[in-house]
């Protein structure tokens, strides 16, 4: 049995492709740099060089998705870290970023981000079970613009078992190249397996950096999946239809896949749709608004049509802090969203249109990642959840609760068991005296204190020449150490 949702019939879903084929063959696409439009150019593309525009055929658009595969591996430190996107699977879910304030829950303070705030953040999302991948959550503001970059990916290397994002396009791509060798042994193997992926975003409407497209092509390459963005604001950098901002999402992820692949075939690509509408009253992006999950889910049926992975927000919200509109905003955008199955979820952790982020608001994410889950996922309907097995001594007026098919089963996970969520007794409650969000604060404690005990991820010789890599100093390798060497045969994924 299983939960979901069809918001498009296949005539709508084809009319939204055809949409952006002819956005893409019509007004094109600018790539603002001559080697992409010559690339272009030599597989048919007709390319005005003066303006950067690229108009790009039917025929080698399908041919760039013909190269781009269905299954993507986003491999982590051991193969039970692992994320497989393949049709079918399960939706999984990821944090977003790089986001530049913080809301400290120890002061209140709503403020700028910093490297603890990253250490902390992912410590705290390592430890979360619902959480599948991790990313750049926060960009740092107190290390110096020259080191942060490789500062911030030495960080999430060493805090975390799973596969790692690196949100913000890379600048140092010869580092990054050989952080992916320090870590696989060699190129060969990185590429089998892949503990790395990037973001590649595109300015909509229609547009992309040479640039930023060349960093990514140069790391396809090696095997680094591509996670695809549009993030148009609907309204204003795209029609404010549902079904116009996602055609040109669409368009907009088909032409830097198009691009990529004419440089890099079989380039690993995510397609990845964020769009939000423009709320006209205050001139705002509205990430928690439910026309973006529904944009969302449209999008992700359309990518799954097309036979390409797909990424979109769903704990999203326009909340200042960890309260009731927050709750509201990102279940209903949660549930909207997954019920479509994309393939990676995110917005974890976040507050404020995906600007700052709170770490007990990581915890209560998790909380609600794990009810969605257990929403799409509720069990098989057979003899055994019938209860025929159970035999003869349950009829008119039976036990259940003191029966061992009761306790096998909760035991089992047959109903989710949350830990923020308040089911005391109100005569409890009141004595206690806390909160949901006092319990989401001390539950952040905990989570970082069990993280702090764990054996380091990586051994000594990795760690040097990964902070050799990424120009990091003796502080943060003792970090990374946790003030003692590496305890052998530390492979599971509690480690």
């Amino acid at each position: 049995m299983k939960a979901h949702t069809t918001w498009l019939s296949g005539a709508e879903k084809d009319l939204i492709v055809d949409r952006a084929l002819d956005l893409l063959a019509g007004a094109g696409m600018r790539f603002s740099g001559p080697p992409f439009l010559h690339e272009l150019a030599a597989h048919g593309a007709q390319v005005d060089v003066a303006t950067g525009v690229a108009r790009l055929p039917r025929e080698l658009v399908e041919w760039a998705l013909a190269q781009s595969p269905r299954a993507v591996l986003m491999a982590g430190l051991t193969e039970d870290d692992d994320v497989l996107l393949d049709e079918g699977r399960p939706f999984r879910f990821a944090p977003s970023g790089c986001v530049a304030k913080t809301l400290d829950f120890r002061t209140g303070e709503r403020r700028a981000s910093t490297l603890q705030d990253l250490r902390e953040c992912t410590a705290l999302l390592d430890e979360a079970p619902e959480l599948d991948i991790m990313s750049t959550q926060v960009s740092v503001c107190d290390v110096p613009l020259e080191r942060r970059e490789l500062t911030e990916y030495f960080t999430l290397l060493t805090e975390t078992r799973k596969h790692v994002t690196f949100v913000d396009c890379p600048t140092e791509v010869t580092a990054v190249v050989r952080l992916c060798e320090t870590l696989a042994g060699d190129l060969e193997r990185f590429a089998a397996r892949p503990r790395i992926s990037t973001v590649c975003t595109a300015a909509s409407p229609l547009q992309v950096d040479a640039a930023v497209l060349d960093v990514h092509v140069r790391l396809a390459r090696i095997g680094v999946p591509i996670k695809v963005y549009s993030m148009s604001i609907a309204g204003a950098t795209s029609p404010v239809t549902f079904a116009g901002s996602v055609a040109q999402g669409l368009a907009e992820f088909l032409g830097i896949a198009t691009a990529i692949q004419t440089a890099a075939p079989g380039a690993r690509l995510i397609f990845c749709f964020g769009a939000a509408p423009l709320d006209m009253r205050h001139a705002t992006l509205a990430m928690g608004a439910l026309e973006s999950g529904i944009m969302a889910a449209m999008a992700t049926e359309i990518g799954h049509h097309l036979g390409v992975p797909v990424l979109c927000p769903g704990l999203s919200t326009d909340a200042k802090h960890a309260g009731i509109q927050a709750g509201y905003e990102k279940a209903m955008k949660a549930a909207t969203v997954c019920a479509a199955g994309p393939d990676i979820v995110t917005g974890w952790g976040l507050l404020e249109s995906h600007n700052v982020m709170s770490l007990p608001q990581v915890v209560i994410d998790g909380e609600m990642a794990g009810m969605v889950r257990r929403l799409h996922a509720p069990g098989e309907v057979s003899p055994a959840t019938l209860g025929t097995g159970v035999g003869a001594d349950v009829g008119p007026g039976a036990d259940f609760l003191r029966h061992r098919d009761t306790a096998r089963r909760i035991r089992a996970g047959e109903h989710y068991r949350p830990v923020i969520a308040d089911r005391v007794s109100y005569e409890r409650w009141s004595e206690r005296g806390a909160t949901e969000y006092d319990e989401a604060c001390a539950q952040v404690g905990r989570l970082l204190a069990a993280h702090d005990a764990r054996a380091p991820y990586l051994d000594d010789a990795q760690l040097d020449e990964l902070a050799t890599v990424c120009g990091v100093g003796a502080e943060a390798v003792r970090r990374a150490r946790r003030d003692r060497p590496a305890r052998a045969g530390r492979t599971d994924r509690h480690g």
